[in-house]
């Protein structure tokens, strides 16, 4: 998890934003869309499933599972986490489990002694002095044949001052080894952001009021159209936007599962 800062962060962003339109703003859809790409990629249906969001945020992906996935999640605000089972209520969704989570007893949470059929960390590795550790514990939560997926931030153009590691393939490659874990698919994503990170991180020192407001428009405009078009078209459009705007991709998703043993 991350420090008191960072959670204080968590609540201004997430806490009483749950309406149509702030889940419509791209730094939730982006991981959204994503997620959906990795899933497809991978050739995982979430219907009928056991799903369980491991720092489920706003809850924005919840919204794009099936009516029939049996929802799992758990984060450190309580507030959140009550105001992201009523939004799921709302939007239909009857099987659905949701608690908070104290970081210093995280491993002995009770939804931690399950098994699901897909378990989704998605930027939070980066967040956590010891990933290795996380990355077994979440693999000890998979069913025989589970799958977890995995998202983090690539290439990020200025230090985020909540982030303890910087991640790139080769450090994605160790972990997994480190963890038992084997990858089955592997995706480089997401050229929008590239050029305008360094407004998404900035969270103090002079002008940061005003930052964060063209950050916030930036994300809903952008967030909009992303939403509409859908993950497949926003694929395609954003290979020949990231080579004319030489732009990096700024997310990284994997599937993997555990290392068969003898």
């Amino acid at each position: 998890m991350d420090d008191m800062a960072t959670q204080q962060v968590f609540e201004t962003v997430y806490r009483g934003r749950q309406s149509a339109l702030h889940h419509m703003a791209y730094m939730r859809m982006s991981k959204v869309l994503l997620s959906q790409q990795i899933l497809h990629k991978a050739g995982i249906n979430l219907a009928g499933k056991s799903f369980f969001d491991y720092g489920f945020g706003a809850g924005t992906f919840f919204r794009y599972c099936p009516l029939n996935t049996r929802l799992f999640g758990v984060e450190m605000d309580p507030v959140t986490v009550e105001e992201v089972g009523r939004m799921l209520a709302l939007c239909g969704h009857s099987q659905v489990t949701l608690a908070p989570i104290d970081p210093e007893h995280w491993t002995t949470h009770p939804l931690l002694q399950q098994s699901y059929d897909v378990v989704l960390c998605s930027h939070v590795l980066e967040h956590l002095p010891d990933p290795v550790d996380a990355l077994r514990r979440l693999k000890a939560c998979l069913n025989p044949d589970g799958a977890l997926v995995v998202l983090l931030p690539l290439n990020e153009r200025r230090a985020n001052p909540h982030h303890i590691h910087t991640v790139d393939h080769g450090k994605i490659v160790d972990w997994l080894q480190a963890s038992g874990l084997r990858m089955i698919c592997y995706q480089e994503a997401d050229p929008w952001t590239y050029w305008t990170q360094p407004f998404f991180t900035q969270d103090s020192g002079p002008g940061a009021g005003l930052v964060r407001i063209l950050a916030q428009v930036f994300s809903l405009g952008l967030g909009i159209p992303s939403t509409l078009v859908g993950y497949r078209m926003w694929q395609h459009l954003s290979k020949p936007f990231g080579w004319l705007t030489c732009s990096k991709p700024t997310q990284a998703a994997f599937v993997c599962n555990p290392i068969a043993t003898r």
